[in-house]
């Protein structure tokens, strides 16, 4: 692949950083940030967990709207996007769950608003009206619970308050996207009911080329929602915050493009239905050449669709005893999602015509927690959990080369997840220096789960052989039941005002995992009318952290070493007889370092700059391809760099920003298995910018701004499709997003 271009982007990139240092004044200050990561408020700087947050300020200024933008600016966080958002999870230090079954869950828990988003797909909608993300590292699950192995991503938005404001912005930009969104907020009743509403709209026309004369492009966007809140503060010790939203999504989504073609198979040649053709047949008659610049597919766009919707209500109750603070959040929530897609790319080609998903999922979950001080030296949390799932899905997937594969697979099931947990997490002040955090939590996880595979010829006509591509018909159900107990351990020490520093043991948990996906394999269960049981997952980390505030608070540092041992991380990985499957990886070891920069030299000049290096391996694993080898898809260093500069226009209180943004990863490669060199993906670097204009008091605000500058072809993902499974070599990819440019207009009011 000819990447001659990328180390040239990433050159111009440092010098524009470079450049915006120059001849700037007065020497400014870095505001303390206030987190929520141990579900009580304290500085970031105290806190004694691995951390990055992203505030108001930061969604305004970068125009990111999406967690899978967010992803390049947080140290050691990284996301794959997939052709369905049900198998697109983050990754924090390389570990994820990366699965297309409905009976396994995140390793990384997303949390709106103190709910937990029970399918990771939830939280995968655009972000507006944030108050702050923040993304903490490693196992979390002491006081989120049994979802966080890896991590989690903790989102909050803004609360109402009792003076009347708010904000809208539209932006417009290449492929006719329009994105608007607004929020506003105000009393309803003078110091007792406040409101807060804010709505967005977002659509662009697809980034993927439709060769197919009269069709749309594909990969495109549609979506909406709105959120309510309402605040009621009776007196000063009591306040409930009602939320209710809604999202609704209909997306030509999502299609990787031809990246290598094999060569021509007899499966192909000799089919008996029609239209079948040899994929370099397929593509030449399109005038589409694959390679790593390939941006085009020819598909029918009635035939690809992700449709879904979203929506909720959640109670956060909180009363002042004077001495603690009881907390209760009761949340319900509803997700249902259809897809399907081509998903051999090619509507002249009937390969693999049409997969799909059809899933509803419901959620109700209850906290009640007491956070406070017992004494002068020990604080606490500590609280129950209560969360219950009900899910219903059915999935389609067809073969139809007949008379050698001749088949669509209906696969319906059921998953019920219902859990109870009580945790506690005590701090103890030894000294006004030295502080001790111990915590634990028990979790007691009941799932149950039904799956049937049902397959029946597309064509009965054509004859005749119903194939084991899927497997044979089967049904079963199965039930399992898991006690745990995990915790934590922090050692914290400040050396003075400025520099505190941390140790820290913690295991956390994820619970067994049920297969439910169309692939499952009957000869693996291990009593007849059941179905396959994947281990509960069990993390452990060790890691070291240091948290500095200097140069009279212009430079924050935040640096962490870690060594995190997985053991039975669920996946989708290649089993000792070559098989690719849902299954626990024996132990996946993920060790490295982050750090997180703030430098303010001087007034109205701000650099920022992360980066992580993870050394993700396989420690143990009964294929011996995998034992001993990289973990997939898991690049060894993750990096950021930003550049704010603003000024003053003369004398009328008017501002110009200028924003630099150089964000990249380096090489990897997604093998489910033994290291594969045909699915090698290069490192890349890529630039943003950022220009813009405000009015006095930053009343109103223009921003140009332009994604990609270099206009760099990068991958996110590479791996064998649908035609490879008859020729063994072809390879698809998902490409990142190419260079786009927007004008956003915004008002603060």
């Amino acid at each position: 692949m000819d990447r001659q271009k990328r180390p040239l982007g990433m050159v111009r990139a440092l010098l524009s950083a470079l450049i915006l240092g120059l001849a700037l004044p007065v020497q400014a200050e870095i505001e303390e940030v206030v987190v929520v990561a141990r579900k009580t408020e304290e500085s970031i700087s105290d806190t004694p967990v691995a951390v990055t947050v992203m505030d108001a300020e930061f969604f305004e200024e970068t125009g990111i709207n999406t967690i899978n933008d967010m992803v390049r600016f947080v140290p050691g966080l990284d996301l794959t996007p997939q052709n369905t958002s049900r198998a697109t999870g983050p990754k924090i230090r390389g570990i994820s769950t990366f699965s297309f079954s409905d009976g396994l869950e995140s390793s990384v828990a997303t949390v709106i608003d103190g709910v937990v988003m029970g399918r990771e797909a939830q939280g995968f909608f655009d972000l507006y009206g944030i108050e702050a993300v923040e993304v903490l590292k490693g196992p979390q699950g002491t006081v989120f619970g049994k979802n966080a192995s890896a991590g989690v991503i903790n989102v909050r938005t803004q609360a109402p308050e009792f003076e009347h404001g708010g904000r809208a912005d539209i932006t417009y930009g290449k492929f006719d996207e329009i994105l608007i969104r607004g929020t506003a907020t105000g009393p309803l009743v003078a110091d007792t009911l406040a409101y807060r509403l804010s709505g967005s709209f977002n659509e662009h026309d697809g980034k993927t080329n439709n060769a197919l004369a009269g069709q749309d492009d594909i990969n495109d966007k549609d979506t909406w929602s709105v959120r309510g809140k309402l605040l009621f503060t009776p007196n000063d010790s009591f306040e409930a915050t009602l939320i209710a939203d809604y999202v609704t999504e209909e997306n030509r989504c999502c299609l990787p493009t031809y990246l290598l073609v094999g060569p021509p198979t007899a499966p192909i040649a000799f089919a008996s239905n029609s239209p079948v053709l040899q994929l370099q047949d397929a593509l030449d008659q399109l005038g589409i050449e694959a390679g790593d610049d390939n941006r085009t597919l020819a598909v029918d766009d009635t035939e690809i669709l992700q449709e879904s919707d979203a929506y909720g209500f959640s109670l956060q109750m909180d009363y002042d005893l004077g001495w603690a603070t009881v907390t209760s959040i009761t949340a319900w929530r509803d997700w249902e999602i259809d897809e399907f897609n081509e998903a051999d790319g090619l509507s002249i080609s009937d390969v693999n015509d049409r997969n799909g998903t059809v899933s509803d999922s419901e959620q109700f979950s209850q906290e009640l927690r007491l956070s406070g001080q017992i004494t002068d030296n020990i604080d606490f949390v500590a609280g129950g959990y209560y969360f219950d799932q009900d899910l219903n899905a059915q999935g389609l997937v067809s073969v139809e080369l007949a008379p050698f594969f001749n088949a669509a697979y209906l696969s319906p099931r059921t998953v019920k997840d219902e859990s109870i947990a009580a945790f506690g997490e005590f701090t103890i002040h030894a000294t006004e220096k030295l502080s001790l955090v111990l915590g634990a939590r028990y979790t007691h996880e009941e799932k149950e789960a039904t799956f049937e595979r049902i397959t029946v010829p597309i064509a009965p006509g054509l004859c005749c052989l119903l194939n084991p591509f899927g497997g044979a018909d089967f049904s079963g159900e199965q039930k399992v039941s898991d006690d745990d107990v995990s915790g934590r351990a922090i050692l914290r020490y400040h050396w003075n005002d400025n520099v505190m520093t941390y140790a820290t043991w913690s295991q956390g948990y994820k619970g067994a995992g049920i297969n439910v996906a169309v692939g499952a394999n009957e000869a693996l269960i291990a009593e007849p009318g059941g179905l396959e049981v994947l281990d509960p997952e069990i993390p452990t980390l060790y890691e070291l952290g240091a948290k500095l505030r200097v140069l009279e608070d212009t430079l924050v540092v935040n640096l962490a070493g870690y060594l995190q041992e997985v053991e039975d991380l669920q996946a989708i990985a290649r089993d000792e007889a070559g098989i690719v499957r849902n299954r626990s990886i024996g132990e996946v070891t993920s060790k490295g370092f982050e750090l997180d920069v703030i430098w303010a030299p001087l007034d109205g000049f701000v650099v920022t700059a992360g980066v992580s290096y993870t050394d993700a391996e396989v420690t143990q694993d009964p294929n011996p391809d995998l034992d001993g080898g990289p973990w997939t898809d898991v690049p060894e260093w993750l990096y950021s760099l930003t550049a704010d500069y603003e000024w003053a226009l003369g004398d009328d209180g008017y501002r110009a920003f200028i924003r630099g943004e150089l964000t990249g990863q380096t090489e990897k490669n997604s093998s489910l298995g033994a290291v594969d060199p045909s699915v090698d993906i290069d490192g890349y670097a890529l630039v943003n910018l950022r220009l813009g204009i405000m009015s006095p008091g930053d009343r109103y605000r223009v921003t140009f701004m332009v994604e990609n500058l270099f206009d760099v072809d990068y991958q996110h993902f590479v791996f064998g499709s649908s035609y490879s499974f008859f020729d063994g070599t072809t390879r698809s990819q998902y490409l990142g997003d190419p260079f786009t440019y927007a004008v956003q207009v915004a008002v603060n009011f």
